[in-house]
């Protein structure tokens, strides 16, 4: 079977299918309109999608033997999209990650699946999830059931900074992440008059500047590590202690030992040196993402038949372990897992990276991608029956 020539000949039905999605991109878990898209779509490719949470979906195709899984990721980000295309949103919301051609390519994979079902020798279960950039919706997918009955999965992202390819890596692939959130409580004061207050801006300049002494004193340089303040919130003003400061950060490791002794050690630090100062703090964690880990055997086997699927016309290649996270490690940490890159650069186009608001993605990568999918399912299903 030739599925490139295929996933090409709906090459335009891919297209028209991403940029709907591209101009109406919606955040979290909060993906009505997406979902009834999708859903609109599968059943009119024959399938009987049901939800898992409100606007999760699975859809299943085939019948007996084992269950492979294939997954896209639906959401979009906060991020007022700056690319200048024709159809870019301009709902203040944006598809700077590339999820819209994630769900666009597995649309692609389940229409054609469907017309080869009868070569199936097992299960095809489709994936459409909400929340993977609040790195949350993985899990809260695996918690209502979506891995029920799956013996391996697969999924990719795109990459706009990498010429077209298909690109694979084993074993610990992407980092796992911790965000978190640190309110540090003070008393306010006047800003003339500090002896009078508790200072939490000081205490949380303090904080951040203390994490990094974690990573460069507390971790050994055979290890890996990245903790980053991204956000720091303020009521006060140039002359008012607030009462109250807000920061918001990111672990990230390639280590689940070094992640967990970090997990401690962090909420530890930051109250000791608020203490220290006479405040407080209130520690959260808001993702807790693991490794991201590729079966070796999986992985090979996806390789083999992603040249198969491309042949010479497309090149697949490596990438190395990054320090990005993403919240299908959940997966990988239950079932074995593929997790495989798609090299978007457009030519002759400058690149941006993933969440930069002049991104742009080269859309005839779609096809190719849709072909690795398909000849991955159908073929592994029946190396494995």
């Amino acid at each position: 079977m030739n599925y490139l020539n295929e996933a090409k000949e709906i090459f335009s039905e891919l297209v028209e299918w991403r940029r709907h999605l591209h101009q109406n991109p919606e955040v979290g878990f909060d993906l009505p309109n997406t979902s009834q898209f999708v859903k609109e779509k599968l059943i009119e490719f024959g399938y009987e999608p049901k939800n898992i949470l409100e606007h999760g979906i699975i859809a299943e195709v085939g019948q007996g033997g084992k269950t492979i899984l294939l997954r896209a990721d639906m959401d979009g980000l906060p991020i007022e999209e700056l690319s200048g295309l024709d159809y870019a949103s301009n709902n203040g919301f944006s598809h700077t990650c590339g999820h819209d051609i994630h769900t666009t390519i597995m649309l692609g994979v389940a229409k054609l699946m469907k017309a080869h079902e009868s070569e199936l020798e097992g299960v095809v279960r489709f994936e459409f999830q909400p929340a993977e950039e609040l790195l949350t919706g993985s899990q809260a997918m695996v918690d209502a059931g979506l891995l029920d009955g799956v013996d391996v999965a697969m999924a990719a992202h795109v990459q706009p900074m990498v010429p077209a390819s298909i690109m694979f890596s084993e074993g610990p692939s992407l980092a796992a992440a911790n965000n978190y959130r640190i309110k540090v409580k003070g008393v306010g004061a006047h800003g003339a008059m500090p002896h009078n207050g508790v200072d939490p801006v000081f205490i949380a300049s303090e904080i951040i500047s203390a994490t990094q002494t974690l990573v460069a004193r507390e971790i050994s340089f055979a290890e890996s590590a990245a903790i980053t303040t991204g956000g720091f919130e303020s009521p006060g003003s140039r002359n008012i202690i607030p009462n109250e400061v807000v920061l918001e950060g990111t672990l990230r490791t390639f280590s689940e030992k070094t992640r967990e002794y970090l997990k401690e050690r962090l909420p530890e630090l930051a109250e000791g040196i608020a203490k220290a100062y006479r405040g407080e703090t209130e520690f959260e964690y808001l993702s807790d993402v693991p490794v991201l880990n590729n079966n070796p055997e999986l992985t090979r086997s996806v390789r083999a038949y992603a040249e198969e699927a491309v042949g010479s016309e497309y090149k697949v290649t490596d990438f190395e372990p990054m320090q990005a996270s993403e919240d299908f490690a959940v997966v990988s940490a239950q079932v074995p897992t593929c997790y495989y890159f798609i090299g978007m650069k457009p030519e002759g186009v400058q690149g941006y990276p993933v969440h930069h608001p002049q991104v742009v993605f080269n859309e005839e990568m779609m096809a190719p991608a849709v072909a690795v999918f398909l000849n991955s399912a159908i073929s592994w299903l029946k190396d494995n029956k």
